[in-house]
């Protein structure tokens, strides 16, 4: 568990930043690419493309916190869910396609699954995407009890016939210096190889962002952050709409040659 000081500091800035990376610059169109080394070992949706490609309907649930609630950018009209839906249309105009974004800021998977029941599977969703792992890391929930929770919810969804993407949480050098994610990281990772869904490695993505120079983590002005932070949740939802549709068969890796969460 975290000590009680440092738990009510790693909350104080956890709000302070709506629980998404810290402010951030401009990025070019062209720096929104994800490197396949990404995607290249997650195994490859199944229902959700051909369904796409079929122009069949397709609903896809976005289970998350705050970043996936679009707070920092101003709502839920800018945040991811919102911009992969657009993309998913523009790029599947004959499909039904429908996003529901059930995000609620500072949700934890035990909440997410006790959701699932009346709000999420009575959606019949053909896709439920579950942004988790953040608020378990900022309070220090048991390791073990996240991967059960998890578990849990995942069979739910399964059961209900839907398909399952996991996301882990956003990177953040201010956050990273006060909350410990690895574990949870490690959790997601595993989990996602376990029941062999794809894990979309949102904190790998956005630390190649960070690292690359494609974010600019100096901004301060408040409308100047808004402005990124619904940039950012853009190019999560074109990199999670590529990510979904891919159709070619993944090469399982290697036993210790995932490096990057």
């Amino acid at each position: 568990m975290i000590p009680l000081s440092l738990h009510y500091v790693v909350v104080a800035v956890a709000v302070a930043i709506g629980l998404i990376a810290e402010p951030v610059g401009a990025l070019a169109d062209q720096e929104c690419s994800v490197p396949e080394r990404f995607y290249t070992f997650e195994p490859p949706l199944e229902k959700t493309p051909k369904a796409l490609a079929g122009g069949r309907r397709v609903v896809i649930v976005a289970l998350g916190g705050a970043s996936s609630a679009g707070r920092a950018a101003g709502g839920l009209e800018r945040a991811w869910p919102a911009r992969l839906g657009s993309v998913l249309s523009e790029r599947f105009p004959s499909a039904r396609t429908k996003v529901v974004n059930l995000a609620v800021a500072r949700q934890t998977a035990r909440e997410a699954t006790e959701r699932l029941e009346r709000e999420v599977l009575a959606l019949k969703p053909t896709l439920v995407i579950w942004e988790t792992g953040t608020m378990e890391a900022v309070r220090g929930i048991d390791v073990d009890e996240f991967r059960g929770t998890v578990q849990a919810g995942i069979d739910k969804i399964r059961a209900a016939g839907a398909e399952v993407v996991l996301m882990n949480m956003q990177f953040s050098r201010a956050t990273d210096a006060v909350i410990h994610f690895e574990p949870y990281l490690i959790a997601l990772r595993e989990l996602a190889d376990t029941n062999d869904v794809p894990l979309f490695r949102r904190y790998g993505i956005m630390r190649h962002w960070a690292e690359s120079g494609s974010l600019d983590l100096r901004a301060e002005d408040q409308d100047k952050r808004r402005q990124v932070a619904a940039r950012l949740y853009d190019c999560i939802g074109q990199a999670l709409a590529d990510f979904v549709t891919r159709g070619d068969a993944a090469v399982k890796p290697t036993p210790g040659s995932e490096t990057e969460r």
